[in-house]
């Protein structure tokens, strides 16, 4: 079975660099028009299915990336983005002034040691990690599906690549940027979890 992940459109808290997570916003016009050129990729994938965030902006771009096709795309609330607490809906220069660069750095970086980490009344990246896995994990093991599309967001699935990249070996020898509408390849034909991406 293969997943190709990848994150929303541009909202317009995404330009002012402020934190979305669980908030509910929607693809200002750039994240459409990005959504549409996700169409030529997405085209070429075969998929059998796309499970979405239930959030508006993950939503709406896997809609506008299948266009006419008859591909289904299920919400699952898990597929959000991690919560971020008290930064929610903060600027991100605001969010290191109130809660210090050691914190934001340590929320954003890849380490395994820094899993645990959380802001007040948020979700720790591993928490992000395990629910995410969890729906890898019965995709893979309830359904018959080969290509299976994840319309997500930008931390979780560099946390979850991550994850993946750690067990095999891989940390720290991949660079997992996260535009808006990157798409990642997660293999498992071999048993094993293979990241490959960006797939343009």
């Amino acid at each position: 079975m293969k997943f190709y992940l990848f994150r929303h459109g541009q909202t317009d808290w995404n330009k002012e660099r402020r934190i979305q997570g669980h908030s509910n916003i929607p693809l200002n016009k750039t994240g459409q028009e990005q959504a549409l050129k996700l169409r030529e990729i997405l085209s070429h994938l075969e998929l059998d299915i796309i499970y979405s965030s239930d959030l508006d902006r993950a939503f709406e771009t896997a809609v506008i990336g299948i266009g006419d096709t008859d591909i289904k795309v299920e919400k699952d609330i898990r597929l959000r983005e991690a919560h971020f607490g008290e930064a929610e809906g903060m600027l991100l220069g605001d969010i290191v002034s109130k809660f210090g660069e050691d914190t934001w750095n340590k929320f954003m970086t890849l380490d395994p040691d820094d899993l645990e980490i959380s802001f007040p009344g948020g979700e720790s990246r591993k928490s992000s990690i395990v629910r995410m896995r969890a729906v890898i994990d019965e995709l893979r093991r309830d359904n018959n599906f080969e290509r299976v599309g994840i319309s997500t967001h930008g931390g979780v699935v560099r946390n979850l690549l991550a994850s993946y990249l750690i067990e095999s070996g891989k940390q720290g020898k991949f660079d997992i940027p996260i535009p808006n509408c990157v798409v990642y390849e997660l293999d498992f034909s071999t048993g094993e979890a293979i990241v490959s991406g960006p797939i343009e």
